[in-house]
């Protein structure tokens, strides 16, 4: 009697391009709403909800895409990282060792860019100048809306994130003429979600190129895995 085995058969799977795919899609969800209004002045929670999750899906990807780089030099799958040395790999494996695998965490999303950066002798982001101001202001509104915490806006009274977020994109087409307040009625809008893609977008493409690796997000054809194709 022989025993043949079982095959396993293993997927590693890339949620950095689902989060991506998924912030591009409810943008455009919210953007059908406002083209398409009849032009009377009422919220709609249908947009509300697909505002912020563009802006929640836009920020995942941020950082699942930072943690796969890190996790994949922690298992040894090197994939797309090939054209980091084994000095840099294992820096970025040790580090992860001590603090994720370990269940701790003492680095914020941006900060995790930064060392990988500083672990390859490429040059860290500027905090002072774009693109890590916009992506900076971006996470510090997906904050806002996981930890919010509601007051009475209006007249002198507003969020104190609305003037940080002022002139940076178009208004909610929907609500953009009446009298409400400019945050949150205002400003969460189909602008809001094409600032916060292009704004991490463009700080995820600027790390990578100066990391020179193409990531998963870059090399996949999003629409055609999404079946829009």
């Amino acid at each position: 009697m022989s025993n043949t085995g079982t095959l396993v058969i293993k997927k590693r799977s890339y949620f950095s391009t689902h989060h991506l795919w998924a912030a591009e899609h409810f943008s455009k969800l919210a953007g059908d709403i406002e083209d398409n209004h009849d032009g009377r002045p009422v919220f709609n929670l249908e947009h509300r909800v697909y505002v912020i999750n563009s802006i929640f899906s836009t920020t995942a990807f941020l950082e699942a895409a930072i943690n796969e780089i890190f996790q994949d030099a922690h298992d040894g799958h090197h994939g797309y990282l090939e054209n980091l040395d084994k000095p840099l790999l294992d820096k970025l494996a040790a580090i992860w060792e001590v603090t994720e695998q370990n269940n701790k965490n003492p680095f914020s999303v941006l900060e995790k860019y930064q060392i990988a950066l500083n672990f390859a002798a490429k040059d860290e982001f500027d905090k002072g100048q774009d693109p890590y101001q916009s992506a900076n202001l971006v996470i510090k509104l997906r904050n806002f809306l996981t930890h919010y915490k509601p007051m009475f806006v209006g007249g002198d009274q507003k969020y104190r994130i609305e003037d940080k977020l002022r002139g940076k994109f178009a208004l909610n087409k929907i609500l953009e003429e009446t009298g409400d307040p400019e945050f949150p009625d205002k400003m969460l809008s189909k602008g809001c979600t094409d600032w916060s893609i292009k704004s991490i977008k463009s700080f995820a493409d600027e790390f990578f190129e100066r990391m020179e690796i193409e990531p998963n997000y870059q090399r996949v054809d999003m629409d055609k895995l999404a079946g829009k194709t």
